[in-house]
């Protein structure tokens, strides 16, 4: 029972740093302005033109990603009222939320946090790849969501870092054999997914995305799109089998096996043998999506 309270306790110290800091970690207005247009029934290509054309770097950042390898778009995209036509309004929010938020945790200097936005970004490019291979309708919330899967990993190490630190401690002893997640449980009381739903939900960001993030370690548990969080799931698993990862060993992920009759139903006789074969393919891809992965990290 001691240990409940404690966690309960712990936990609650942990949603009160959650709620103070979003306050702090607020969107810029212009993100707002292109929600509010994008979510809008009488909105105009021209109103989210204009609004993206008044922020020059969001500017430049939207139109390097509309003339990435990504797309594959054969003319060259010239414009933002040439980029809101193609991409379309919810690709445009996408974008402009996900590099926001990229903006906001970019602090360089740490040796983990630079690992872990390798690992945001490699994530982020094979939930793609995986929502492909499985035949799904592609979608720009793949990236996204696979890329800001573990923003609630990087809020925990930059603002509750002593804490954080002293965990990263323990899970490397030569003894511990405490999975990552575990330790997050215990020292937190709450685990980095939920916490990455709840920044997402406080950003506004749509519902697909905000589950995804949340269940990403248990898609079946997403009621919105389980095969979205899927895609992030095995996406994860692979790239930290892979070695892109900052915790290496220590992180005894395990695929969610109940997932496996959904995503068959996708593609027959899916096994994870089929998943493990892709990981050959992943440097490729990382390479060819590298323009696309720049276009964020301005």
């Amino acid at each position: 029972m001691e240990g409940k309270l404690r966690s309960e306790y712990t936990r609650e110290r942990t949603l009160d740093i959650l709620s103070k800091a979003t306050d702090i970690l607020a969107l810029p207005h212009v993100v707002h302005e292109v929600l509010d247009v994008t979510s809008g029934k009488n909105s105009s290509a021209a109103d989210l033109t204009g609004i993206i054309e008044s922020d020059p770097a969001l500017t430049m950042r939207i139109l390097s990603v509309a003339n990435s390898p990504y797309y594959g778009f054969v003319k060259k995209i010239s414009t933002v009222s040439h980029a809101v036509v193609v991409l379309g309004f919810k690709e445009i929010q996408n974008i402009a939320l996900s590099m926001s938020v990229v903006q906001l945790f970019d602090k360089r200097g740490s040796e983990f946090t630079e690992k872990l936005w390798r690992h945001c970004f490699a994530v982020g490019v094979v939930s793609r790849m995986m929502a492909n291979y499985l035949n799904c309708r592609m979608d720009g919330k793949y990236f996204v969501g696979g890329l800001l899967h573990d923003v609630g990993k990087i809020f925990l190490s930059q603002y509750l870092p002593e804490r954080f630190n002293e965990m990263l401690a323990v899970m490397e002893r030569k003894d511990n054999k405490i999975t990552y997640h575990m330790l997050e449980e215990e020292y937190f009381g709450i685990s980095h997914a939920e916490v990455g739903g709840r920044l997402l939900d406080s950003w506004m960001f749509p519902q697909e995305i905000s589950d995804a993030v949340a269940f990403h370690h248990k898609p079946s548990g997403s009621v919105n799109d389980p095969v979205f969080a899927s895609c992030i799931h095995i996406a994860d698993l692979l790239c930290t089998i892979k070695g892109i990862s900052p915790l290496k060993e220590y992180y005894f992920l395990t695929i969610e096996k109940s997932i496996l009759p959904t995503l068959q139903g996708l593609k027959e006789k899916l096994s994870t043998d089929d998943m493990i074969n892709l990981i050959p393919q992943i440097d490729l891809e990382i390479d060819r999506q590298s323009n696309f992965v720049s276009a964020f990290k301005r």
